[in-house]
């Protein structure tokens, strides 16, 4: 996406949270309905947009929702950091190292020649090196 498409979502859309939080209410007696749709468009257009980066804004919600009383912030921090988060995470962080050093490319250059092209030894290739990097 254009430079100048990201300037204009990143500056306008908190503009237009803004206008939503002071002017607009989808249910009188339920505010936080009106504060979840302004931190679900922001994360909305931000996202599409890629006006910053990705991890940024799939953060929004853990500053936001307490910030605006949707919802508090220990019950938000307990949905956001649990075991099985981190866990992808370390493995993303992984995959991103490896593909950063080329080692995948390595790593399956080796098994070839390791094992040779016949499909049943690729396949043994690919559970070799899935066991061993799982390890």
């Amino acid at each position: 996406m254009k430079s100048t498409s990201k300037i204009v979502a990143f500056a306008v859309t908190p503009l237009v949270g803004l206008y939503l939080l002071f002017f607009v209410e989808l249910d009188p007696a339920r505010p936080e309905m009106t504060h979840t749709l302004i931190v679900a468009l922001l994360m909305a257009v931000w996202w599409i947009t890629e006006a910053v980066p990705l991890a940024v804004t799939s953060l929004l919600p853990v500053a936001l929702f307490p910030l605006l009383g949707i919802m508090n912030g220990n019950d938000v921090a307990t949905t956001y950091f649990n075991d099985v988060i981190f866990l992808f995470m370390g493995g993303f962080m992984v995959a991103l190292a490896m593909q950063r050093w080329n080692l995948h490319k390595r790593i399956a250059l080796n098994i070839l020649q390791f094992t040779g092209v016949k499909p049943a030894r690729i396949l043994l290739g690919f559970m070799f090196a899935s066991f061993f990097l799982s390890m």
